[in-house]
């Protein structure tokens, strides 16, 4: 049985054993390959007891434990990550390649139940409830918090921008957004710059509040892209934004710090003429 399989559809986490002295039975799941073990320590397995049982196999006469990676393992799961911040995931993967990919899986997830969205003979007014939901899409197959408003202060990368978590949570910030900004939606316009500079509000808004623990700037892509596609043109590309990762970070400076929205309507009017010119391309027109 594959182990990344299993686990993930038991939602389950395991740690690796190669050699070493040996612990009970029943702590002991049986991996993909032979000699292939992991550990559930008893204080911190997720599956009932008697499932732990049915799947636990008989362990190696000598292997070497692998430290448990994950702190926090005994609070709310978007509390749990290893050293370097990598998040608890469903696969209890650390390889930062792998989750990528599976992101990458998820983008398309997300933009395929837009494009339901957008199909529909009125145009959807975006809403809290649907911001989740392209989360859960995005993310549901990679962490249990999915669509989950964070818990947690956030600092990402080497830069001093930091997300702290407010004294009432992030309920009281979205419903700002939910007030200000989603109440104009369904946002349909014959201007293109309005349409911009409305799809760069609303991500700066989001980007502010970063409201997940993980995957919020691909959900302010994603969000964006809806708006755009309501006014019959193409979704953002994530790769345009890495192309172009400092330009993109210097508007959502603007926008955090400043409600200046201009820098990123800008780089979104490029992205746009870029996207109709691949899809030109792509069909011969």
């Amino acid at each position: 049985m594959n182990r990344i399989r299993w686990r993930w559809q038991e939602q389950d986490f395991g740690f690796r054993f190669i050699k070493g002295k040996g612990k009970r039975t029943s702590e002991y799941y049986q991996g993909r390959d032979l000699n292939d073990f992991y550990l559930i320590p008893a204080g911190q397995r997720k599956l009932e007891r008697s499932r732990v049982r049915e799947i636990a196999q008989k362990a190696p006469d000598s292997f070497e434990v692998v430290p448990n990676p994950w702190k926090n393992y005994d609070r709310e799961w978007d509390w749990i990550e290893t050293d370097d911040g990598l998040c608890l995931n469903y696969a209890g993967c650390l390889d930062r390649e792998e989750i990528d990919r599976r992101e990458d899986e998820g983008v398309g997830r997300a933009l395929e139940y837009f494009a339901g969205l957008v199909s529909r003979p009125d145009p959807v007014p975006l809403t809290l409830q649907i911001i989740r939901q392209v989360h859960r899409e995005l993310m549901g197959s990679i962490y249990p918090f999915a669509g989950e408003w964070r818990t947690v202060s956030l600092h990402k990368g080497e830069g001093p921008t930091k997300w702290p978590l407010p004294p009432g949570g992030i309920d009281p910030q979205m419903a700002v957004i939910e007030r200000d900004i989603l109440v104009h939606t369904p946002f349909v316009s014959e201007d293109d710059e309005e349409v911009y500079l409305f799809t760069s509000k609303l991500m700066n808004e989001i980007l502010a509040v970063h409201p997940f623990r993980e995957g919020n700037g691909r959900s302010a892509f994603i969000l964006g892209g809806f708006i755009l596609m309501q006014n019959d043109m193409l979704p953002l590309n994530i790769y345009d934004r890495k192309r172009d990762e400092a330009r993109y970070f210097e508007a959502c400076e603007s926008g955090r710090l400043h409600q200046d929205y201009g820098p990123l309507a800008q780089l979104i009017a490029e992205w746009e003429v870029q996207a109709l010119k691949r899809w030109e391309a792509e069909h011969g027109a």
